[in-house]
């Protein structure tokens, strides 16, 4: 059965409307729709999503769905985190190159640059997530790793800011 089908299917035994199965899953009820049509597929972590709020396997939800199979298997190969992995730190090791080895920028020149930049991209990045959605993909472990990390990431720029605050705070 398409999961579209199956979508609506699970849907009607529980009496739900789109309406209300749309703001389970914190999406639009044209997405339902469309997904319920065949006009579009849901992502596999709304489909992880489905499985877990109709309490039935995944298996049993898309069993069958050979387009939404081939979604999954022949989709992009590369998540976005890798994405984001990978293309930051490439941007890291190029702009060390090029202010390092170039322009022969100093290590503390540097971070007295890059804090406020550094804060205001961290800020824009968490501010763009939508954390609605965080609790469905993110594991205890994880949670308790990204703190370890962000801290860690934070507190000597947090150090460095505050010190040279209070140095130029002192100066003048």
């Amino acid at each position: 059965m398409e999961i579209g089908k199956q979508l609506q299917y699970q849907r009607k035994q529980r009496n739900m409307s789109q309406e209300v199965l749309a703001k389970k899953l914190n999406i639009s009820r044209q997405s339902i729709s469309k997904w319920e049509s065949g006009a579009a597929l849901p992502s596999f972590a709304n489909v992880i999503a489905i499985s877990e709020l109709f309490d039935i396997s995944l298996d049993e939800l898309i069993k069958g769905d050979a387009a939404l199979m081939d979604k999954f298997e022949n989709g992009s190969k590369m998540n976005k985190a890798l994405f984001i992995t990978i293309v930051g730190i490439g941007l890291a090791i190029g702009a060390f190159i090029i202010s390092a080895g170039f322009l022969h920028i100093s290590e503390n020149s540097l971070n007295d640059w890059l804090i406020l930049p550094t804060v205001i991209s961290f800020v824009a990045f968490a501010w763009s997530i939508k954390w609605k959605n965080i609790d469905k993909i993110v594991s205890k472990w994880t949670v308790l790793l990204g703190i370890i990390w962000l801290a860690l990431v934070m507190w000597p720029n947090l150090y460095s800011f505050w010190t040279g605050f209070v140095t130029g705070f002192n100066n003048h």
